[in-house]
Order: structure tokens, then sequence, then C-alpha cells
């Protein structure tokens, strides 16, 4: 591989704006020592109110000054001329007690405890003491949970009918504290999620308000809840749901979101102060509420289409000569696109604009001259690798939803037959899933195994032919890349066992009824970001399926115990049944709702054969069965543990990279200082290789790896 977006930079750290105040004097120093100057502004604005901010900095416990300083430094207006020493040294006393006692507490970072743990108000809503009462009546509810997610989402689940708080417009107004909502029993989204985020900050779970002040179809506005649980997830005020976080009605809507359009964007509020104001629906002109902009996490990359105007959107002459650049490049030949060189302006257009960026490069490459053969193959209903072809049969069901339609692959049974078992059983396969217009609209693709032999769905054939497949229906079937689903039943049950942990960064959900995973054929360690279930009947343990399905299954129930959040695996037993018949003919209806994470921020990769070379945001050049690559990225450090891989590759983008600042690399223990850069051939060439608008990235980093 080419190295052209590797370069060196000396290591840098951003610094925190909490951490960058220095402590306060404490009672007794010199009258004279002045406080630092951000701490100095506030007190001037405070007014008569400096006699209490100044003995709360001087009374709070040193250990607690950190915390303190950061309120001070951070207040609105109002609250620097209003709030006393006592509700101060309360509110800061309790958070860093809950923040010592609770499971999860040692590992939030200092930041985000500051920000959404320590702080006493999310908006504008009223100043109430409620921590104290929020804790106990908290505290004993998520006694037993052991992440800060965990206890999100019991609180979700029984604080509001424990509180017989409900949602009603008749509250009498929108951003209520939650004394004011307890004491109506009602409000609308808004006091709802403020509720929701201070009992979860009474015991210490990180959480904020997050919300649009219109979704994009100008259909309302919304108020939500993110929890910090090894990263940010979201979750309806008094909407559980039973499957977990990062699940409501609005997350269809949601993914619509223009990042670049103040009214489209959705947001999270921050006490700390930063360069966004959160929008209040309901007071405009208020401007001490501060915010990020997170749409990028809601919407996904290529579906979202800011307003092509402002800093963030190109121009058309940008776009104009983006697109005429890059059709040159994907109509030359292979050898002339390997002496390729893009004019350095596209870089720094793709640094600021890269969404944008990407769409013009996508678009241009389904447009490109090579796919003639693919296209051939699309309109025959059939796909190719290497010797083997496969046919297909596809069918509409319902309307296509905004983003495009969602694929379900599904595979049939047979196996090691004659042919006409196997077209029998592909006949039964293309109506076996029952139809769900109820759900949205969506493809349904019958795929024939290519030959007739035993394995014919789990052989290494199968996982570049299934990439090519969904390869051509990116291209010209207008599917939506993170939506593309694998199942099977039997025959096909084995396929999907055998390539959900395989390929898992090509599906948003993948199911296997009546098959077991082939031993040394696949790893459950590779399901880290994937949901994968898996049905089998209680008598059904011919070749010990029932018996190896329930091994697997406790290698995953191992995974999620030290892996909390992580591993979202099933396994259905179903009683009475043996082979046929399994309960799963509405899986669809099932697996609809999940999306893919093509860019998770920590990825385990156990190699398991010679052939599959990518892994969401990781390669390697000589993929050999026994390898393994466990990574993470966290603030533009990247931790890299690996066995038996030589040589590595990282393909990363502004998804999990801020380009703005250093990167550090910890491979295997031993740091590599870098700079990295986007480059717009780099995007390019990956969209060449994955063929996936989702799997293109515009940077890469090649290391050499330990051989253990």
């Amino acid at each position: 591989m080419k190295t052209n977006a590797i370069v060196r930079v000396s290591l840098g750290l951003a610094l925190l704006a909490a951490s960058s105040i220095s402590s306060p004097p404490r009672a007794g120093e010199e009258k004279a020592k002045r406080w630092p100057e951000e701490i100095e502004k506030a007190l001037r604005r405070a007014g008569d109110n400096r006699v209490e901010l100044e003995k709360a900095l001087k009374t709070v416990p040193g250990e607690q000054s950190k915390g303190m300083t950061f309120l001070i430094a951070n207040m609105p207006p109002r609250d620097l001329r209003s709030l006393r020493c006592d509700f101060l040294l309360s509110n800061v006393e309790l958070a860093y007690k809950v923040r010592k006692e609770s499971p999860w507490g040692a590992k939030i970072p200092e930041d985000i405890f500051l920000n959404d743990v320590l702080a006493y108000a999310n908006v504008d809503e009223a100043r109430d003491s409620w921590r104290k009462e929020l804790y106990e009546l908290c505290a004993p509810l998520v006694k037993d949970c052991k992440t800060s997610g965990q206890a999100a989402r019991r609180l979700n689940e029984t604080i509001f009918p424990k509180l017989k708080v409900r949602y009603s417009r008749e509250r009498k107004q929108p951003h209520q504290s939650p004394k004011e909502t307890i004491a109506q029993g009602r409000a609308t989204c808004t006091g709802l999620s403020i509720l929701l985020s201070d009992a979860c900050r009474s015991v210490g779970v990180p959480a904020r308000l997050a919300g649009t002040p219109l979704w994009a179809d100008k259909s309302g506005n919304h108020t939500w809840v993110e929890i910090w649980d090894d990263g940010w997830h979201f979750a309806g005020a008094a909407e559980p749901d039973s499957k977990g976080l990062d699940r409501g009605w609005f997350t269809g809507i949601a993914a619509k979101a223009q990042k670049d359009s103040p009214r489209h964007a959705i947001y999270a509020s921050s006490f700390r102060r930063t360069e966004v104001l959160f929008p209040l629906v309901w007071a405009p002109d208020q401007k001490e509420v501060f915010a990020e902009n997170v749409t990028d996490r809601y919407a996904r990359a290529e579906t979202a289409k800011p307003k092509e105007e402002g800093k963030a959107a190109l121009t058309q002459e940008q776009t104009e000569r983006i697109e005429k650049a890059v059709k040159a490049y994907f109509a030359a030949g292979a050898e002339e696109r390997r002496k390729w060189g893009f004019d350095v302006s596209f870089d720094r257009l793709l640094a600021r604009h890269e969404e944008a960026v990407r769409r013009v490069v996508w678009k241009s490459y389904r447009e490109a001259p090579q796919h003639e053969r693919v296209k051939n193959d699309f309109a025959q209903n059939q796909v190719r690798f290497d010797k083997y072809t496969s046919a297909y049969t596809i069918r509409k069901v319902g309307k296509r939803p905004a983003n495009g339609w969602p694929l379900f692959i599904a595979m049939h049974g047979g196996g090691g037959a004659p042919k006409q078992v196997n077209d029998s059983q592909w006949r039964i396969m293309q109506n076996y899933y029952r139809d769900q217009p109820s759900v949205g609209g969506y493809q349904y693709l019958a795929l024939r195994a290519p030959n007739d032999t035993w394995n014919g769905f789990y052989d290494d054939y199968v996982p570049p032919l299934l990439a090519n497949l969904i390869r051509q229906f990116l291209l010209f079937g207008d599917v939506d890349a993170d939506k593309v689903y694998l199942m099977g039943y039997s025959h096909g049950g084995y396929g999907a066992f055998f390539l959900g942990p395989k390929i898992p960064d090509r599906f948003a959900a993948v199911h296997s009824s009546a098959a077991a995973p082939t031993d040394g054929a696949i790893s459950p360690r590779t399901l880290r970001n994937t949901r994968f279930t898996f049905m089998i009947g209680e008598n059904d343990n011919a070749y010990g399926r029932r018996e190896r399905c329930e091994a697997f299954n406790k290698q995953i129930e191992k995974l999620k115990g030290e892996n909390k959040g992580d591993y979202p695996v099933e396994m259905e037993l179903k009683k009475g049944f043996g082979h046929g018949g399994l309960p799963d003919r509405d899986k669809i209806k099932e697996m609809y709702p999940f999306a893919r994470k093509a860019a998770p921020r920590h990825l385990t990769w156990d190699l398991t054969d010679a052939v599959v070379d990518h892994f969401y945001w990781l390669a390697v050049s000589h993929p050999a069965k026994g390898g393994s690559i466990d990574a993470v990225i966290r603030d533009n450090r990247i931790d890299l543990k690996t066995h038996k891989v030589n040589a590595l590759c990282l393909n990363l983008d502004g998804r999990n990279l801020d380009f703005g600042k250093a990167v550090r690399v910890f491979l295997d223990g031993k740091e590599k200082s870098l700079k990295v850069e986007p480059s717009l051939r780099t995007l390019c060439e990956s969209l060449l290789e994955r063929g996936d608008p989702q799997l293109g990235y515009t940077c890469r980093i090649e290391l050499n790896g330990e051989n253990k």
C-alpha cells in the first residue's frame, strides 16, 4: 500500500478549559493573592453576590476545588448573581460522593464528570436543590447496576411511574425543573428530559439534554437525553426501550438532520462555555446556554445533506472542480492511477468539508466506467466472484425510505444435495420471511448458493462474493449502505453464522436459524459492534448443533460481562422445536430498526482465514489465521494490541479523528509520533477497495506490528 497520507508531527495535547484554571487559595492564605483571571472575571460579574462565591471557593474541600472553580468559571450571569454558597457546596459535595461510590465513577473522564455530572443545571430551568432528593430516590433503584448505561436505562424505566409523572402538553412551561415537574405530575419532552438527566447525575451517571429546534421535515421540535457509557448514547425520556439505549421513535427523522443548518441540526447542551449556543425554542433570544453540535452521530454521512451555503458547504464551482478531477481518476487505468496526484487544494477542501466531498466522490465513483460488468450482472440478477456465480431474486416491499432501500439478503437451506433440491429450497426462501410493509420499505433478496456442496454458503469464497453483491446494490440498487441485513435457515443459517463474524462491518444485523458455528472458522470476539441473533430448537441435536450454539453463547455471555454495553448478540433457544418449523418468519420486523455502525471506536478482530483483509477501519496486507488486533480510538489516541500481525493499516477519517489535533498511536505499548492529514486520493482509493461510501476513508496510516 502507498503511504501518501503519512507525515510526522510533534505531539500535543488539548487542555481542558477547566483544568487550565488553577485552584483558588484556601482559607488562611495571604489576602493579597489574586484569583485566576477567569475566576476574577466571574466574580466581577457576580455583583453583590461575590461574597457568596468567594466563600464557596475558600471553604470547598481541597479535593473538590477543581469542581467549584469549574462551576464558577462557567456559570451564566444570572447564577453568578443569585446562587448561594450553601447551594454550591452541597451540589459539589454530593457529586464527588457519588463519583467515588458508583462502580463506573472511576472510568468517567474528568471533563465529562465536570460538565455532565457536577453541573447543577441543563439549560435555563429554575435552579432546584434536586441532587439530594433524587439521590435518595434513585440510588436504591440502581444499586445492582454495573455500568452507567445500565443505570440510565433502569432510571428511565422506573422513576416516571414511581413519581407519577407523565407526558402532557398541559404543563405550565416547557423547561420545568425537576421539582416543578414532580409537583405537577406532567411535562413535555424537555421537562421529562431535564428530570431524567438530573436523576442520572444524582447517581453519578453523566447525562445531558439533546434536541433539535426543528426536524428537517419541519414537523416540530424535540428534546431527549444523552448518556455517557464509554461514549455518548441516547434515550427518549419516559420512553424506555427494552432492547437498550440508542433507540427511539425519532431515529429515522433524526437521520435527516442537517449539521450546517442552525434550525435543523441536533445539539447537546453544555455547562462548559463553547462557541455554539443551545437553541431554546421557548426563549429564542436567550444567549446563556451553550452546546455541542452532535448531528453527525444521528445523521448518517451519506444521507445528511446540509445546505450548500456557509463555511461547511462546497460552492458549485468547488463541487464541479472535484467532480471533474475525480472522474478523470476513476476513468484512468490502474497503472496511471498508481502515479496519480491531485491538486493539494482538494485535500484542504476535504479537511474542511469531509462529508460534502465524500458525497461528490461517491457519486463520481458510481458513475465511473469500470462498473459495466457489475451493471450487466445486476441486470441479470446474478453476482460473481472468481469462478463462482450466484443467482438471486429481488423484490421491493413497501415504499422507499428517504435514505434509500434497506436490503435483506436471505440464504436458503439444502447444501450437499442434488441441484433440484437446492433449487427447491431457494424457491422456498424467496417467500419464506413474511413481508413487513408496516415497518417501512425494503428490498428482499433471496440468494442461490453458487454450487450444491455441503458448505456452499460458508467457505472462503463466500465473503468476497457477498461483498460484491452488496457493492452491486450500492452502485445500482439505490440501497442504504448502513441498512444491509443477512439471514438464513439451516444451510443458509450456517452461512449467516459464518459471514456475520467474518465481515460484520457489512451488516446492520445478522440472524441465523437452525444452524451452528463452524468450529475454528469464526470468532465471537469480532461481533463487538454488530447485532447478531441465532435461533436453535431444543431438540436440534444433529451434528451437535444445539451443543455448539450453547458453547458459542457461553463465550458471548463472558464477553458481555467483560465489555459492558458491547456484543449485542442473543441466542434464542426454542423449547419443543427440532430442526424445522422454527418461529422466525417475522425476523425482518425485529431486525429492521438496527443500523450499521461503520466507524466504531473499539474493534476486536480475530483473523480466522487468509481471505478477509479489511475489518471496519483496520486492514492487513497478509491476513493469516491466528492473528488478532484490538484497537481503540479515544480523543485522538489510538491504542493497538496485536498478536501475530506484522503489518497493519489504519484507515481513518473525520468520524474518528480530529485532524486539527495531534494523533498518538500506541502499538503494543510503544508510542508512535504521527501527524495525519486527509487525502482525496486516499478517499478515492478506498472506494475502489471497498465499494461502500461509509467504508471509504480519507487517511491511511501504515504500521509494523509485533511478531508474537
